[in-house]
């Protein structure tokens, strides 16, 4: 007899679509089969779609430390009842530099999470610095991979605090990324490009929320991808290119893949939804960055979703509350929107839509994204030996987004006020249910740490 059996569905794949049962034992899938059998605990899943659970490789929690914005509970809270099943935090607050504080962060975290989780690290120039052959002192690139890093997070632009990385740190970091065939994530908006826009518009004293556009531009971005793009090349390092919001950016990394690079272009929801428009009327809680670009290029950037010019969908859930996004001028308000709970029902309004299939939201969510941090086979699939993490979605399903449904601690959401159709209903972690109908089942502590590669 099976723990569980998830019966009378459509299993989804990034191949296609089958009607069948799904059986769990001991936290893992047993069974994926058409003939059904004795289950102490069952769902049904009659007109529902059965999807493995989102990994949503890029959330900002803020814990340990500053933890008013976000932190882990109300954010992987967010994440379960929005069908995702494993999340890949850093926080810019209180970045992991070190294997000390890494091994601080994963105790803080240890009774904190609904959901499995992984934990990423920033580097800093001086952090990049290569130790003399001689030298038996490692790397603090190579120390905190051996740690169990899943990727290391790089700005090439002065934000959040973080310094950026020039291109000389930049490929020397690259250069010893590649010895360990780790990963990184890479930012990508010009430092001199952003610095310069900055001290310009400061100048001329402007606080109106158009300086957004006009600091954080398109050639910004455009100059820091194809920087690290083409070092992406000429190290062999494995890159990603973080929150694409227009498609330059991914045509550019087509011209580097052809060339060899080991390239993966992500982008969020909020550029293929939110407008530039937007940014005028509701100024601070539509800055993020980088911002929202125009519908036409949104279109365009839906289709490099739909045809595998974007590789992926993460959130960047970066949220604060009402008041922290009012406090101060459109310059000090800090940067970033909630997206956790909301990003997979707006991809299924994508598929309702006929901007996307099913299978390539699997694609997007799970099974690319579980290659890439090299969680596959154990995440990312509906097979049996894989984890038990499942996502129910009822593609029918007509609901708007509302602000009071919100768990993230920040209370809204930059959809509030759409009606999207197709939404999860449910989400199984590791064949526990851990939300229900927009609701937590389960405790924080319930998510269990998975280490990087490089731990061994």
């Amino acid at each position: 007899m099976f723990d569980l059996g998830i019966e009378f569905g459509t299993v989804v794949t990034g191949k296609g679509r089958i009607e069948a049962h799904l059986y769990v034992q001991d936290g893992r899938i047993a069974a994926v089969c058409t003939e059904q059998f004795q289950a102490r605990e069952r769902i049904d899943a009659s007109g529902l779609h059965i999807l493995p659970g989102m990994i949503d490789g890029h959330v900002h929690f803020q814990d340990p430390g500053d933890s008013s914005r976000e932190d882990f509970i109300a954010g992987s809270s967010a994440a379960a009842v929005g069908g995702t099943t494993m999340v890949i935090e850093h926080t810019h607050s209180h970045p992991v530099r070190t294997p000390a504080f890494f091994q601080e962060k994963a105790e803080h975290l240890r009774h904190r999470s609904v959901i499995d989780f992984g934990l990423a690290a920033h580097v800093w120039p001086e952090d990049t610095k290569v130790q003399r052959p001689t030298s038996n002192v490692q790397s603090p690139v190579g120390a905190l991979w051996e740690t169990g890093v899943v990727f290391f997070k790089v700005f090439t632009c002065t934000t959040h605090g973080v310094p950026a990385l020039l291109p000389g740190p930049l490929l020397a970091f690259m250069e010893q990324l590649e010895a360990l065939d780790g990963l990184c994530l890479v930012h990508c908006e010009d430092e001199s490009i952003t610095s310069e826009n900055e001290a310009r518009l400061r100048a001329t004293g402007r606080v109106d929320p158009a300086i957004l556009l006009e600091w954080r531009t398109r050639e910004a971005e455009q100059v820091a991808g194809t920087t690290a793009a083409l070092l992406a090349r000429w190290t062999g390092a494995r890159t990603i290119i973080a929150h694409a919001s227009h498609p330059a950016v991914a045509e550019m990394a087509r011209r580097e893949r052809t060339l060899g690079a080991r390239l993966w272009v992500e982008t969020c929801p909020q550029y293929l939804y939110l407008t530039e428009e937007e940014v005028h009327e509701h100024g601070p809680f539509r800055k993020f960055t980088p911002p929202a670009r125009s519908a036409e290029e949104g279109e365009l950037l839906w289709k490099m979703v739909a045809d595998g010019l974007v590789t992926h969908i993460s959130t960047d859930h970066a949220p604060s509350t009402r008041a922290q996004k009012e406090e101060g001028s459109i310059w000090e308000c800090p940067f970033g929107l909630p997206g956790a709970q909301t990003t997979l029902s707006l991809l299924l309004e994508g598929v309702n839509a006929g901007s996307l299939t099913l299978e390539r939201v699997v694609q997007l969510t799970a099974e690319e994204p579980a290659r890439l941090y090299r969680l596959w086979p154990r995440k990312g699939r509906l097979a049996p030996g894989a984890d038990a993490d499942v996502v129910l979605v009822d593609l029918e399903a007509e609901h708007p987004i509302e602000d009071g449904q919100m768990l993230s601690k920040a209370g809204w959401s930059p959809y509030a006020g759409r009606t999207v159709h197709g939404r999860p209903v449910m989400t199984v972690s590791r064949g526990r249910v851990v939300a229900r109908n927009g609701r937590i089942e389960a405790k924080a502590g319930t998510g269990r740490l998975l280490l990087g590669p490089g731990a061994g």
